[in-house]
C-alpha cells in the first residue's frame, strides 16, 4: 500500500503537527494550540514601536528621538526582516510548516518599522540639508532610503487578494525581497565600515557588536540552506529517519545564526531601553 506525505513525514513531525491542532478551552471559548502559538510569536515585532513610544507621545522631550531612533527602528527593522527571510530556512531545517504564516507578517512589520524609522528620521535627525538632508544627507541612509522605497510593493500586495489577482507574477515581485537582502547588508557596511564596532572610541567592543558582522553571521546560514543540494540532503536525511544527523552537521551554521542574532536583539534591548527611560545614549 502506497503512503502518503504525510506517512512519510518523521513521527516528531506529526507529533508537533498533532499537539498544535488541539484546542485550549476558556470561560470564552476554544482556540487551537497552533493558533494561540502563532499570534504570541508574532508579539516581539511590536517592540521596537513600543520602545520609541514614550519619546513620540512627549514630543521628543530631551531629544531622546534625534540620537537614537535610527539605532532602536532600524535595528528593529533589521531583526523583522530577518526572522522573515528565516522562516523558509528554518522549515527547511526542521520540517514545521505550522511556522509560515509568520513570513508574511514579520515582512509587513518590517516595512511598517521603516516607513516608521523614516518619518521619525525625517523630523527628529541632526543631519544638515532639511528633511531630504536627514533621510538621504549621506550614503547609508539613501540606500536605507532605498529599502523602504522598495518594500512599499511588497507591503502592499503582501496580502491574499493580491496574491490572486497578480498570479504568477506575485512570486516575482516577492524576489525583490533578495534586492532588499543585499541592500541591507550593504546599508549596514557603510554605515559602521569593516572596523570594529567603536574601535575609534577605544572601548574594547568585540567585533560581533558590529552591524555588519552580526548581518553576515545571520545571513551565511540562510544562504546555505536555501541551496538545492542542501535542502534535498536535508530532505533525503529527513525521510530518512535521521533529522539528528541533519541538526549535527548544521551545528556550526546553527551558532553562527544565534550567535548573529543575539547581539542584534541586545543591542536593540540596551538601547530601547535608554529611548523608554527618558535617558538617550550620547554620541
Amino acid at each position: 500500500m502506497a503512503r502518503t506525505a504525510a506517512d512519510r513525514r518523521p513521527a516528531s513531525s506529526r507529533a508537533t503537527d498533532s499537539w498544535l491542532s488541539e484546542e485550549i478551552v476558556f470561560s470564552a471559548g476554544t482556540i487551537r494550540k497552533r493558533s494561540l502559538a502563532l499570534i504570541l510569536l508574532r508579539l516581539p515585532a511590536f517592540i521596537p514601536l513600543f520602545f520609541t513610544l514614550r519619546g513620540w507621545l512627549s514630543l521628543n522631550a530631551q531629544d531622546v528621538l534625534t540620537t537614537t531612533e535610527a539605532d532602536v527602528l532600524g535595528t528593529g527593522g533589521e531583526i523583522c526582516f530577518f526572522v522573515a527571510i528565516s522562516i523558509t530556512p528554518l522549515i527547511t531545517l526542521t520540517g514545521q510548516h505550522w511556522i509560515a504564516p509568520l513570513r508574511r507578517w514579520y515582512g509587513i512589520m518590517f516595512a511598517v518599522i521603516g516607513i516608521a524609522d523614516t518619518i521619525t528620521a525625517s523630523i527628529t535627525g541632526d543631519f544638515a540639508g532639511g528633511v531630504i538632508g536627514r533621510v538621504a544627507g549621506h550614503s547609508f541612509l539613501v540606500v536605507g532610503l532605498f529599502i523602504i522605497l522598495l518594500a512599499l510593493p511588497l507591503l502592499a500586495t503582501a496580502n491574499t487578494p493580491a496574491q490572486r489577482k497578480l498570479g504568477r507574477y506575485w512570486k516575482r515581485l516577492q524576489r525583490m525581497t533578495y534586492v532588499i537582502w543585499g541592500l541591507v547588508v550593504l546599508h549596514l557596511l557603510l554605515l559602521d565600515g569593516f572596523t570594529t564596532f567603536g574601535q575609534a572610541d577605544g572601548d574594547g567592543d568585540p567585533i560581533m557588536h558590529q552591524r555588519f558582522y552580526q548581518a553576515v553571521a545571520i545571513s551565511i546560514p540562510l544562504i546555505v540552506l536555501r541551496l538545492p543540494p542542501v535542502r534535498r540532503w536535508v530532505g533525503e536525511q529527513r525521510a530518512a529517519g535521521r533529522q539528528y544527523v541533519v541538526y549535527f552537521v548544521m551545528l556550526p551554521l546553527i551558532v553562527l545564526f544565534l550567535l548573529g542574532f543575539i547581539y542584534i536583539i541586545n543591542e536593540e534591548i540596551f538601547t530601547g531601553t535608554k529611548i523608554l527611560t527618558m535617558h538617550p545614549l550620547k554620541d
